[in-house]
C-alpha cells in the first residue's frame, strides 16, 4: 500500500510533511480521552483527503454561538462543505474545555460541546446517505493544558513566565496540584491574567475532522491550503482561533494624598520600568483662628525617588505596580508660618533623608487595583528662622528687631505618611494577548 499518491511532486510532499508535523498536540491530547482515542485511526480509511473546521465556545456554555471569535466564517465553512464534498467516510470531532472550573464539569462541558457538534453537523448534513450518525465520533478531553503550555509557550512575557512554564511543563504532577499551583503566583493575579487573556482560546476548541474517500490520482496543481492527505494512525491537531484584539492595561502614574495631614496635600507617583519610581509631592496645611490669635501654615514640594523590592507576593506588571517594599531618598524645601498669640516664627526650610515604604494593594477580593502606602524617613532639616509680634488687634505682623534670624538644624525623623493612591492606568489595544 503505497503511503501517498506517486503523483506528489516535492514541493507538494514538503507541504504535507510540514502540515503532518503540527499533529503532536493533538495525539498527546487524544491519549487522555481512554476510550474515544481510537475513533479517528479506525474510522479512517487507508488513504484520505482531511478537511478541518474548529467551533468555539463561550464559558461554561455548550451552545454554538454564530457570533462568537470565528464561529460564523468556520459554521459557513462547515454547511457549504457538506453540500459540495465528496463521499464522507467519517468524521471525528475532537472537543476540549479550558482548565479553568472543576474537572468533573469540563469533562462533561467537552463531552456536551463534541455533542452540539455532532448535531450541527447532521442538522446542516443535506444527504443522510452520506452523512449519518454512525460515521461521526466524539473525542472530548477534559482540559486543554497541552494548549495552554503552547500559547504561554509563544505568547506569555509576563515577569513570572520562568515559574508558570516550570509548573506547565511538570510531568510529575497531577492536573489539579498544576492548577493549584498556578493559582498561587502572583497573589492570584498570574490565574487571572490566564483566564482573560488564554483562556477563551481553550475553552472553546471543537474541531471537527472530516475524512473523505480520496480519489485513486490526485491533481497535479497541488493539494489546497487547508487540505491534507492523511493516513491510518493520524490525528490532526486543533489550531488557535484567530488572535482577536485585546485590551492591555498600563499602569501611567498614581495620584496620592497623605492622610495624616489634616489639610490640602496631593501628590504624583510615577512607575519607571519593573523596580523604580519618582513621585512628587505638593503640602499646604493651613489653619487660621478668627482673631488671628494663633496660626499654623506650612507650604512644601517634595520629591523622592525609590527602588521597590517585589519579590514573589507583590511582583510588578505592566497594569498592576507601587507594591511591595521599598527604600529610597527624599529632598524637599518650603516655608512656614507659626504662631501662638503674640510670639511667632517665620522662615524657610530644606530637609533631605532616606526613607522606607511598604505599598500594599486594596480594593475588591479579585480586583485590588487601589494601593495604600505607608511611609517613614529620617534625615536632615535645616530652617531659618525670623521672629515677629503681632500688633495690638492682631491685624499686622511686626519683625521682632531685637531677636537675630535664626538657624536651626535638625536629624532625625523627619517624614511619615499614609497615603492613599487612585492608580491611573492607560488601555491599548494589542493583538493576541501578549503583553
Amino acid at each position: 500500500m503505497p503511503l501517498i499518491s506517486l503523483n506528489l511532486n516535492l514541493k507538494q510532499l514538503i507541504r504535507v510533511l510540514l502540515t503532518l508535523g503540527i499533529s503532536l498536540a493533538c495525539a498527546l491530547s487524544a491519549k487522555a480521552t481512554g476510550p474515544y482515542d481510537s475513533y479517528a485511526t479506525l474510522h479512517a480509511k487507508d488513504s484520505a483527503i482531511v478537511e478541518n473546521f474548529a467551533i468555539w465556545y463561550k464559558v461554561d456554555s455548550i451552545d454554538i454561538n454564530p457570533t462568537y471569535l470565528d464561529n460564523k466564517r468556520q459554521m459557513e465553512h462547515i454547511i457549504h462543505y457538506l453540500e459540495t464534498s465528496p463521499r464522507i467516510d467519517s468524521i471525528t470531532i475532537y472537543a476540549w474545555s479550558s482548565p479553568e472550573g472543576q474537572y468533573s464539569r469540563n469533562q462533561w462541558l467537552s463531552k456536551e460541546r463534541a455533542k452540539a457538534a455532532k448535531k450541527f453537523l447532521l442538522k446542516h448534513s443535506p444527504d443522510s446517505a452520506k452523512l449519518n450518525a454512525g460515521k461521526i465520533h466524539i473525542s472530548p478531553v477534559a482540559e486543554n493544558w497541552q494548549g495552554l503550555t503552547e500559547m504561554v509557550e509563544q505568547k506569555y512575557s509576563r515577569s513570572d513566565r520562568f515559574e508558570v512554564l516550570r509548573i506547565l511543563h511538570d510531568t510529575s504532577i497531577s492536573d489539579q496540584t498544576r492548577k493549584a499551583r498556578l493559582k498561587k503566583l502572583d497573589s492570584g493575579r498570574t490565574w487571572t491574567y490566564l483566564i482573560r487573556n488564554y483562556m477563551p482560546h481553550l475553552r472553546t476548541a471543537t474541531w471537527v475532522c472530516v475524512w473523505v474517500e480520496a480519489p485513486p490520482i490526485l491533481p497535479n496543481p497541488g493539494i489546497r491550503r487547508d487540505t491534507l492527505i492523511c493516513h491510518r494512525g493520524t490525528i490532526i491537531t486543533p489550531p488557535f482561533p484567530p488572535a482577536p484584539v485585546l485590551e492591555e492595561k498600563k499602569m501611567l502614574f498614581a495620584a496620592r494624598t497623605n492622610l495624616l495631614v489634616p489639610a490640602l496635600n496631593v501628590g504624583l507617583e510615577f512607575p519607571i520600568k519593573d523596580h523604580w519610581s519618582i513621585g512628587v509631592d505638593y503640602y499646604y496645611p493651613w489653619a487660621v483662628s478668627k482673631q488671628n490669635k494663633w496660626c499654623g501654615e506650612m507650604l512644601g514640594i517634595f520629591v523622592d525617588t525609590r527602588y521597590w523590592i517585589t519579590g514573589e507576593k507583590y511582583r510588578w506588571t505592566k497594569a498592576d505596580r507601587l507594591q511591595g517594599h521599598a527604600i529610597g531618598i527624599y529632598g524637599g524645601a518650603g516655608y512656614y508660618d507659626y504662631q501662638n498669640i503674640r510670639h511667632g516664627y517665620q522662615g524657610e526650610y530644606i530637609d533631605a533623608g532616606v526613607d522606607y515604604t511598604f505599598g500594599l494593594p486594596v480594593g475588591p477580593k479579585d480586583n485590588k487595583w487601589m494601593r495604600m502606602e505607608f511611609n517613614i524617613g529620617f534625615g536632615w532639616i535645616r530652617t531659618w528662622a525670623r521672629h515677629y509680634a503681632p500688633s495690638d488687634d492682631f491685624s499686622q505682623l511686626i519683625k521682632d528687631p531685637g531677636v537675630k534670624n535664626l538657624v536651626f538644624d535638625y536629624f532625625g525623623p523627619t517624614r511619615a505618611s499614609v497615603s492613599f493612591l487612585l492608580p491611573i492606568s492607560a488601555t491599548c489595544k494589542k493583538k493576541g494577548g501578549d503583553r
